[in-house]
Order: C-alpha cells, then sequence, then structure tokens
C-alpha cells in the first residue's frame, strides 16, 4: 500500500468522523492543517478563514496592525475636517465620511483579531493542529 492510499484512508475516516458531527448538530469546517492532513475543526477553533488565492491578513497581530492603520486613517480624517477652520474657512464636512469609515475599519478588525486569538488559543490548549491559509486543493 502507497501513501497516497493511506492519506486516502486517512481522509475518509475524518470525512466519516466529520459527517457525523454534523448530522449530531455540531457546526464544523473540513479542511486541510499545515502540514496536509484532512481535519474538522469546531467553528471557533478555525478562526478567520480566507477563500482567496493571494495573501491576507489571518493572525491576530496582522489584524492589530490593520486596526491602528484604521485609526490613522480617521485621525487624518479629522484633521482634515478642521484643517480648513484654521485659514478662517469652514470645515470640509465630507471628510467626516473617511472618519466614519476609519471607525468601522477599527472595530471591524478590532472584532477579527479578537476571533483569530481565541481560535489560536482554543487550538493550543486543544492540541490542534493549525489550519492551511489555501483554501482549495
Amino acid at each position: 500500500m502507497n501513501s497516497r492510499d493511506v492519506r486516502s484512508r486517512r481522509d475518509e475516516e475524518v470525512r466519516q468522523r466529520h459527517q457525523q458531527a454534523v448530522a449530531a448538530g455540531q457546526q464544523r469546517v473540513l479542511t486541510r492543517t499545515i502540514n496536509g492532513e484532512l481535519h474538522s475543526y469546531a467553528r471557533d477553533e478555525i478562526g478567520v478563514v480566507t477563500a482567496s488565492s493571494h495573501p491576507t491578513v489571518r493572525s491576530a497581530g496582522g489584524f492589530v496592525v490593520m486596526a491602528l492603520f484604521f485609526a490613522a486613517v480617521a485621525v487624518f480624517s479629522i484633521l482634515l475636517v478642521a484643517g480648513p477652520t484654521s485659514q478662517g474657512k469652514d470645515p470640509l464636512w465630507g471628510a467626516l465620511l473617511l472618519t466614519a469609515g476609519g471607525v468601522a475599519g477599527v472595530a471591524y478588525a478590532a472584532r477579527l483579531a479578537v476571533v483569530a486569538a481565541k481560535a489560536r488559543r482554543l487550538r493550543a490548549e486543544r492540541g490542534l493542529p493549525e489550519p492551511t491559509a489555501r483554501q482549495f486543493d
């Protein structure tokens, strides 16, 4: 029996256990790990799933950096609103849309950072392997 047959057999066993868990009402995600093995993760163990072929942010640290970028955008946009008043002109109220976008970006990135950190902690506690970033085989 070659390694391909062994892997197919392990994959089939994981698929069966996954289907049983889903049939029992569990929310599960079937995906490969970073070492190529098929694994069934609970929703809170998987973290942030990407369906993209290009590099994306998936770690809590990356999402914190993203939140900081959006915070800088929001602060800059407030300066855009208030800047003209130093020259005796009316505030640039349209820049408040940029402020709202920056604040929304901070909230979104912070939420994803919490999800990613929680998933990493749960996988470490349960001894589970890290899921692969590549979702397509």
